[in-house]
């Protein structure tokens, strides 16, 4: 029989008000039996359906480190007000093996519609989709094809640029690939873009993203590993931040197929790669020399994204597993639980037609960099 270790002492709930909708009552507990799951209830008093979403910590406020993805009842969009709403987290499935105390959660409301998107993002509207090599002759590790149920969340319409990144980070590590303030950035690793991420959203007022070593201040995390380190691979990400974060590898894929499976493009937004990339066949076509271009030039798929099958590979928050999908949740996957190479996706300049697709991944040791490889960012929608 499975130990069950993982305990939540639930003290304290806060309720939140957001404009006119009102949220009281807020009461959890932990069920005693094996399920360990956490019930929320609250009261909702408004005239028309809100959106409720739902944060926790467990260090007095001082960050918001626990993520709360798993979560059913009444969360999300279109909620009707009324007594007794009811939320349940499946705190065990999120957290195994671990132990909190004093968790306090705050549930808040949001009056409309969701909020619009930030400066360069773009709305991705959750839904279902069918992921990996959809169109045959792919690799192995593309398969087999499953169905994954997504959230909402923003995502970036361009790579991050190499002047977004000096901006946070204080130097530009590009160099001889396509260097200027509108390239993508690259020769990043995993571990300094969950730096550059906290350090922004921090920068702008957010949530920071990214835990490590039980804080979200980088200043504390000491500095980026040029090797693999056991504190780094440990970050954790608190999917209900507004700060910036990577994609998960699924919301990546969901994203470059334009949020649906139909049409059903080899590439993201067309079947004409040339149309919607920078690749081998056309790297030295346009007025520029060998490497990366200016995010932007191509035509974007149908939300709106720029370069997902070609410019520069793109990071994602995943461990690799060449046979994740045999057993991937249908809903919110994040990946395998460890690994030794985090998710790459995406084409990139120098890659062939075949390694272009938007079904195409591979991994890289989170500790090194690619002239090749840079990231966009993306939010949750709360």
């Amino acid at each position: 029989m499975k130990q069950i270790v993982l305990v939540l002492i639930l003290l304290a709930a806060i309720t939140v008000l957001m404009a006119s909708p009102q949220v009281s009552s807020v009461m959890a507990s932990q069920r005693s039996d094996a399920s360990k799951k956490v019930d929320i209830y609250y009261n909702l008093l408004h005239s028309t359906p809100v959106r409720i979403s739902l944060q926790a910590f467990n260090d007095y406020g001082l960050t918001w480190v626990l993520p709360t993805t798993l979560v059913t009842g009444d969360i999300g969009a279109d909620i009707s007000p009324g007594n007794g709403k009811h939320i349940v987290w499946d705190v065990l499935a999120e957290h195994p093996q671990v132990v909190y105390e004093d968790v306090r959660f705050i549930v808040v409301a949001y009056e409309g519609e969701s909020p619009s998107p930030p400066v360069n993002f773009v709305f991705v509207p959750g839904g279902t989709f069918t992921m990996g090599d959809t169109r045959g002759g792919g690799n192995s590790n593309e398969l087999p094809t499953h169905s994954v149920t997504l959230n909402s969340f923003y995502l970036g319409k361009y790579e991050v640029t190499q002047s977004e990144w000096q901006t946070v980070m204080g130097s530009n590590p590009a160099s001889g690939y396509g260097v200027g303030a509108n390239y993508p950035v690259y020769n990043v690793s995993w571990y300094a873009i969950l730096k550059y991420c906290n350090l922004r959203s921090m920068a702008e007022g957010l949530t920071p993203a990214y835990t490590i070593n039980y804080t979200t201040n980088p200043e504390y995390w000491g500095a980026v590993p040029t090797s693999s380190n056991s504190m780094w691979n440990a970050a954790i990400c608190n999917w209900s931040a507004n700060g910036y974060r990577l994609p998960t590898e699924a919301e990546w894929e969901y994203a470059a197929r334009g949020a649906t499976s139909n049409p059903d493009y080899l590439y993201s937004g067309s079947d004409d790669i040339n149309a919607v990339a920078w690749y081998w066949d056309n790297n030295n076509s346009g007025g520029y020399p060998s490497g990366s271009k200016p995010v932007g030039l191509k035509v974007p798929n149908g939300l709106g994204l720029y370069d997902m099958s070609g410019n520069v590979g793109e990071w994602c928050w995943d461990w690799y597993g060449s046979s994740y999908y045999s057993s991937s949740p249908g809903n919110n996957p994040t990946g395998p639980a460890s690994g030794s190479y985090r998710v790459k996706r995406g084409g990139l300049w120098y890659f062939s037609a075949s390694s272009c697709r938007v079904a195409y991944r591979s991994g890289n040791s989170p500790y090194g960099s690619d002239y090749g490889v840079g990231f966009r960012l993306c939010r949750a929608v709360l």
